[in-house]
């Protein structure tokens, strides 16, 4: 298969735009770095998208959406969605297929999803890449969900593990997570590591808006922020306490958290506990367009994810972005985040999950033995050399070329 000419491909999603997660805005940058590549480009996505979701074109990416009939409809009300996800999921698939045209279906996590890609591209003897970009079986396990649990969770495991040894080529997001994947039966040759990246002509350093700025600084004169899900795992409310630990030594520092999820109120009830509403800013969710004031407004960002096995295969988004525009990062050792940051050269990491470890790292940003700005920069030199868009998206081209280079069923 040669790709320079370009190739038509499918990509099954869960959901997309004009949604604005951390999943639809990664496949965002990496669709869009493909089309602008000569790749003609077209999303599928699951009835996740919502009921009523409509066709679009998107910046050269054409969007198509599956959604359940009448009879799947009444199966869903009737709490049995599991028995019907991919049955719709199928019928609009092989209804695109079978206008022709398509050199490789690319399906992405979850397994519910890519399980479906499979069997219709099997069907049409077509090349099938599924790409792991998380682990959803451990996230609900990371968050506390019942979903986590066993037997849910050994059946989601063994569910992704079919479709995985299956695949004719599989694309993860860190090496940590293609090191697991060949464990479960994948050679190794056939896995490619797709990490995240950063939209350097968006994320530039710049200067803040003056009033945001203002705002965040409360009067202060260092802004240390976090920009993301409020997901447990985020390790936010460790974040809030070892604020709060060296806030009498630091009277002009000042804490900004930018996001919503499961531990919002959890994190609220702390800053209220703390009494430090006068020096931290929950400023919940803002939209995407808003991002990079807030990375611009702010000193430095943290991102102290606790250990888990979630947690040290897959590697978050957001830090690259602030990374990207100078800014000061710091993060917890664990393995999704070692790979995105180096250590005292482009960032800071602490031992996860230790609050000692998490203040030592920020007073040593606020007493000056760290220059935010010089980290910031060489942050930004590694973004623009190894982590933009085009240069993960180059990696999907080999992995449809070892795709192609497998027998067809």
């Amino acid at each position: 298969m040669e790709t320079g000419s370009g190739l038509r491909i499918i990509h099954v999603m869960d959901h997309s735009l004009p949604k604005s997660d951390g999943y639809s805005i990664r496949a965002k940058y990496l669709l869009e770095a493909q089309a602008a590549s000569g790749h003609e480009v077209t999303v599928l996505t699951s009835p996740s998208q919502g009921a009523g979701a409509e066709a679009q074109l998107i910046s050269g990416v054409a969007y198509r959406r599956s959604d359940y009939n009448w009879w799947e409809k009444k199966m869903v009300t009737h709490g049995a969605k599991h028995l019907v996800f991919g049955r719709a999921i199928a019928r609009r698939l092989s209804s695109l297929l079978a206008e022709g045209g398509f050199d490789i279906v690319h399906a992405h996590t979850p397994f519910t999803v890519a399980r479906a890609a499979l069997l219709e591209a099997r069907k049409r003897h077509l090349p099938f890449v599924y790409e792991k970009r998380n682990l959803w079986e451990e996230s609900a396990r990371a968050r506390g969900k019942v979903s986590g649990r066993w037997p849910w969770y050994q059946l989601a495991r063994a569910m992704d593990r079919w479709v995985t040894v299956r695949a004719d080529a599989v694309c993860t997001i860190t090496e940590a997570l293609k090191a697991s994947t060949v464990e479960l039966g994948a050679s190794a040759d056939r896995v490619f590591v797709v990490g995240n990246g950063a939209d350097t002509n968006a994320f530039v350093p710049r200067l803040p808006p003056a009033e945001l700025r203002e705002r965040c600084l409360r009067g202060g004169n260092f802004v240390i922020g976090f920009l993301g899900s409020f997901f447990s795992f985020e390790g936010l409310p460790m974040l809030v306490e070892a604020f709060a630990a060296m806030g009498s030594r630091y009277p002009g520092a000042r804490l900004v958290l930018v996001g919503d999820g499961e531990d919002r109120s959890k994190v609220e009830l702390l800053v209220a506990k703390l009494d430090l509403a006068g020096s931290v800013w929950v400023v919940g969710s803002v939209p995407h367009t808003q991002v990079p004031d807030f990375y611009a407004a702010m000193d430095a960002l943290v991102y102290p994810r606790y250990h888990s096995r979630l947690t040290d295969m897959i590697s978050p988004l957001k830090p690259l972005e602030p990374m990207a525009m100078g800014r000061c990062v710091i993060g917890s050792s664990v393995g999704g985040i070692r790979e995105l940051v180096r250590d005292g050269e482009t960032g800071l990491l602490f031992s996860a999950g230790s609050l000692p470890a998490l203040v030592e790292k920020l007073e040593t940003l606020l007493s000056g033995q760290i220059d935010a700005a010089q980290m910031g920069a060489r942050a930004r030199e590694f973004v623009v050399n190894h982590r933009q868009w085009r240069h993960m998206a180059k990696r999907y081209d080999e992995a449809y070329v070892r795709a192609a280079a497998q027998p067809l069923a």
